[in-house]
């Protein structure tokens, strides 16, 4: 059964007259605690406590409700409701014990990082031992605090919301890289026209499309990394000419095409680049 709360618990402090925003602004030490200068990476928070002591789930929900008031907490005791609330819940953070009746956090983990390995899974126990945290992390789990030292938990879950943000971003910005490439490759291999994609400070081909190794009689790989004047008689005007030029394309074995060379300029990640789009003039090779 999953038992839900959301952010009425308080935390009991030792100090008289102490509440958990003043208890949270000193690290345990009693200096300023510098994490909480920063602004929260969601202003919501939605948590799958893995507790079998309700207490201290409620001890985890105050601790955490200070930072973002706006939190539930879900908690649950045994594997059967853990993986359900994994499946079903959309939620934010896995909390988990180290050691439980009948089911255990290194379980816990093992099963979130097969279903939701991109959800941040934080030990938050009072047993575990410095060589089973150590084992933990290098099955996955994100951090750990320790239940007697629970003021580390909201630095602790700051840190690991901001890494899972930055590698959600990279994912996002790796597939969209992926599809730029795909359509960009797409179309490159649809043109008509012979297309070199030229460095404009070396003058080396770092592109190229069928058609071109069709018109020269080589391969991708035999065009690629050389001077594009290996293969087009252009003269430094016409290397640098923003309007269409006539000169030959010449093939590997020494015969010649006519062609109209189209240059554009483009930058792509901070390169220059120079995109020649060569127009066969006529049909078969003049000698």
């Amino acid at each position: 059964m999953v038992m839900r709360s959301q952010s009425h618990a308080t935390l009991t402090l030792d100090a008289p007259g102490q509440n958990v925003k003043s208890f949270l602004s000193t690290d345990e030490f009693g200096e300023p605690n510098l994490q909480n200068r920063f602004t929260p990476v969601k202003s919501t928070l939605r948590i799958l406590n893995l507790e079998d002591n309700a207490n201290d789930a409620e001890l985890n929900e105050a601790m955490l409700s200070a930072r973002w008031p706006q939190c539930e907490l879900l908690r649950v005791e045994n594997r059967a409701d853990f993986v359900s609330a994994l499946e079903q819940e959309d939620v934010d953070l896995i909390l988990s014990d180290y050691t439980m009746p009948g089911f255990n956090g290194l379980e816990a983990l093992t099963i979130a990082r097969e279903r939701k390995p991109e959800i941040p899974f934080l030990f938050v126990s009072g047993t575990i031992g410095e060589d089973a945290a150590i084992e933990a992390m290098k099955n996955g789990a994100t951090d750990y605090v320790l239940k007697h030292r629970l003021m580390r938990l909201i630095p602790a879950v700051d840190r690991a919301l901001r890494e899972s943000e930055e590698h959600a971003e990279r994912e996002r910005a790796e597939q969209a890289m992926r599809e730029s490439e795909h359509k960009y490759r797409t179309l490159f291999e649809c043109l008509g026209d012979a297309a070199f994609l030229v460095d404009d400070e070396t003058g080396k081909v770092i592109d190229t499309n069928q058609r071109a190794e069709t018109l020269l009689g080589i391969s991708r790989g035999q065009i690629l990394g050389r001077t594009s004047d290996k293969f087009l008689a252009l003269d430094s005007e016409g290397a640098q000419s923003a309007t269409p030029v006539e000169c030959a394309m010449i093939r590997m074995d020494g015969s010649t095409v006519p062609v109209e060379v189209r240059n554009t300029w483009l930058t792509l990640y901070g390169r220059t680049l120079i995109l020649r789009l060569c127009h066969e003039l006529q049909r078969g090779v003049k000698n």
